[in-house]
């Protein structure tokens, strides 16, 4: 975001820092606001703005002003709250409620649009419930185990798919094919025009969190130790790598040619076209959230220490 890195915190502040010195330029306490705490997804940039939800006993998405940390507005969510990551398309964002509802906000005012609420089975999931759009449409994977299409402007329904199980994933996209894990042990492929099923692929445990294709690939969390990439067409496994005891980073993060992600401790980057270990490094924290530049890497811990690291290319 420019010379500021954005981090949110489970102790319920977030903080903008100073990219080159880690000063902190602002930041803003969440609890005054209500019985939330925490930041599980991330956050939309605009050239004036973050965006971002909040999750506990309540939430908001929250539009923060970049230079100065001020509120421009923030909607409130009664029933645990956002921990989806916030997709913006055109003068709307979305975001996907701990309550399996999809709400579409007004980027300017933060008024709700439209809501849509999927049928919500109680369970728990914090990192499945981030939405994907294109031109026209919002995509979502719900906790009642379908795949749901919906008008970007009217909130319509366009399609529901029966996935059969409770989807564990994000929604991604590539061209016109939606991808979704659940709880089952699969991915599915899914036309984004019908939501007839393309293709699946049985996993060795459950895809959790983040789904990121990259060129011909699409890489995923299984379960806590398996990391694996595979075919877009869902037909092959190209290759796989295991923790060293569990993978801690929120998700596979692309930066160059390589993939991050966190073993505990160790930051690894792994060549994305065929897996191989490129480098790694030892932090002294447990690696969680890691931000991006061409040239540094912003490590955030689990217990909250932030490290800028260069890694010798």
């Amino acid at each position: 975001m420019g010379d500021l890195l954005v981090v949110g915190s489970c102790n319920g502040r977030i903080r903008a820092l100073d990219k080159k010195t880690g000063q902190v330029k602002w930041e803003y306490d969440i609890t005054k606001d209500g019985d939330q705490r925490q930041f599980h997804g991330d956050p939309l940039i605009t050239d004036e703005l973050v965006i971002i939800g909040t999750d506990g006993k309540m939430g908001h998405v929250y539009a923060f002003e970049q230079s100065s940390g001020l509120v421009r507005w923030k909607y409130k969510v009664d029933e645990r709250g956002v921990a989806s990551d916030i997709v913006r398309l055109g003068d709307s964002v979305y975001a996907v409620t701990l309550g399996n509802e999809l709400l579409s906000l007004d980027l300017k005012s933060g008024k709700a649009r439209w809501t849509f609420r999927g049928g919500y089975s109680g369970q728990d999931c914090l990192t499945c419930s981030s939405p994907a759009a294109d031109e026209q449409r919002v995509y979502f994977g719900g906790l009642d185990g379908f795949a749901y299409a919906l008008d970007a402007q009217s909130g319509k329904l366009i399609w529901k798919r029966d996935l059969g199980a409770k989807v564990t994933t994000s929604a991604a996209i590539r061209g016109s094919d939606l991808y979704l894990g659940t709880v089952k042990r699969h991915l599915y492929r899914l036309n984004t025009g019908s939501g007839e099923v393309l293709g699946d692929i049985e996993t060795v445990a459950v895809p959790g969190g983040r789904l990121v294709p990259v060129d011909s690939s699409l890489l995923a969390f299984l379960g806590d130790e398996v990391f694996a990439s595979f075919n877009l067409d869902l037909k092959k496994l190209r290759w796989s790598a295991e923790a060293s005891k569990v993978w801690t980073s929120a998700r596979p993060y692309l930066w160059h040619d390589v993939v991050l992600a966190g073993d505990r401790h160790e930051l690894v980057a792994f060549r994305s076209t065929d897996g191989v270990r490129e480098w790694s490094y030892q932090f002294s924290e447990t690696v969680r959230g890691i931000g991006t530049s061409p040239d540094v890497l912003y490590v955030g811990t689990l217990t909250g220490p932030i490290f800028a690291y260069s890694p010798k290319q």
